[in-house]
């Protein structure tokens, strides 16, 4: 086979490109050598410290295209996309927005994926990244000036991906990545941290992919020496010089929703130092096992092996998330063939947000009858048969009794 013709069969297997005729383009970027456009970027931190504040932040400086609070960079004037499994828009998100001073006709929130079914009804479930990412890529491309997407937190996105693999995590942010390149448009996915120690480039919960994967990387830390003072610091950026931190504190706004308030001056603290010292007496280990659970719970259930595994991982003693369990009200079910324990969050009732749809107009809230409908089938479900329901209420306390082995052979108490 000629030259030419095996490098043209070859193409047809492979994408390649001669770098040769690549034209060089500079970074563009949503904050100075801070957060890059078309890239992915991480913020890690533990709950209770204002992530979700400091991307509402963010939010509301490229919905104003407003100067950034350090320096004199101006955010990118634009639309931007939020993913919030943890906060309801009518009550958190939008009163944020407004306590901050965002252009709220920019700012757009993802509720939910929505399918056609045999009968011709339409279905709603949990948004996925596996699953969707074009789904998102055609709201973000469709308001045609999108310039940032919050992913708050990623990890409930992930559908079936253990977020412990690095393989299965480094599949499910590929696309991702490839989508914010094409779109030019920055994400922002939030995690949390594990209660592990050692260099932050590991701190972050799950795998390491996650940092590996983004360009750049931050943390949310409080201030050893302020509680009430938060530190934002550079975990690592791929794409500039390292940069320093910010400061912030969170005040209540005029409409008593919080705000950051970001101090003018940058701050240089050594992010090892930062967490390793990082003071929890305002947190119980029970209340991170608690926002560990709904995380890793939101919108599914999980096996009950798997979850100790991914407790260990996080570094929950599994008595400790036994305690969240309880204050949560959860109780595992046994599912499938090998009728395995599930855990799951319990169902609440449904309100007006929880039942809200994305629209080509917005945001609308589903209509009377739907929400009726929503309430008759949570009755039926109800009102099982009661020797049913006893039957499976003895089931459940006989699995919360039964010593369960754990890896290392000792019993510990289910």
């Amino acid at each position: 086979m000629a030259g030419s013709d095996q490098h043209d069969a070859l193409q047809k297997l492979i994408r390649s490109v001669r770098v040769s005729d690549v034209e060089p383009k500079p970074v563009q970027w949503l904050w100075q050598n801070r957060i890059a456009l078309g890239k992915l970027t991480l913020l890690s931190g533990d709950p209770g410290l204002g992530k979700s504040l400091v991307t509402t932040a963010m939010a509301t400086a490229v919905s104003l295209g407003a100067r950034w609070p350090v320096g004199d960079d101006t955010a990118p004037k634009g639309s931007v996309v939020m993913l919030s499994a943890e906060d309801a828009v009518d009550d958190t998100i939008r009163p944020r927005l407004d306590a901050a001073g965002a252009d709220c006709t920019r700012i757009h929130v993802l509720l939910a994926s929505r399918d056609l079914k045999d009968d011709g009804e339409m279905a709603e479930r949990p948004f996925s990244l596996t699953d969707d990412i074009d789904r998102l890529e055609m709201l973000a491309s469709g308001l045609h000036d999108c310039k940032l997407i919050v992913i708050d937190p990623v990890s409930a996105y992930l559908g079936r991906v253990d977020s412990h693999k690095n393989a299965e995590v480094r599949a499910a942010l590929s696309p991702l990545s490839e989508m914010a390149e094409k779109l030019g448009v920055a994400v922002i996915a939030v995690t949390h941290l594990n209660k592990g120690s050692g260099s932050a480039m590991y701190r972050s919960i799950g795998s390491i992919a996650f940092t590996a994967a983004a360009r750049g990387a931050w943390v949310v830390t409080k201030d050893r020496d302020d509680p009430d003072r938060r530190l934002v610091l550079q975990v690592k950026n791929n794409l500039a010089r390292d940069r320093e931190g910010m400061a912030y504190r969170v005040e209540t706004g005029e409409n008593g929703a919080p705000v950051v308030m970001w101090e003018p001056e940058p701050v240089n603290v050594d992010i090892e130092e930062a967490l390793s010292t990082a003071s929890d007496e305002f947190r119980s280990e029970r209340d991170d096992a608690i926002d560990w659970l709904k995380t890793e719970l939101k919108g599914t259930e999980i096996n009950s092996k798997e979850l100790q595994k991914r407790a260990r991982d996080a570094g929950h003693s599994w008595a400790t998330v036994r305690r969240a369990q309880k204050e949560l009200g959860i109780k595992p079910k046994k599912r499938g063939i090998d009728n395995a324990w599930v855990w799951k969050l319990p169902t609440r009732e449904p309100g007006t947000i929880a039942a809200m749809m994305l629209t080509p107009e917005g945001t609308q809230p589903l209509k009377g009858e739907h929400l009726e409908h929503l309430r008759g089938n949570q009755a039926l479900a109800t009102g099982k048969d009661a020797q049913g329901a006893q039957g499976a209420q003895g089931a459940e306390r006989e699995h919360l009794e039964k010593p369960a082995l754990t890896d290392d052979g000792d019993s510990e108490l289910i």
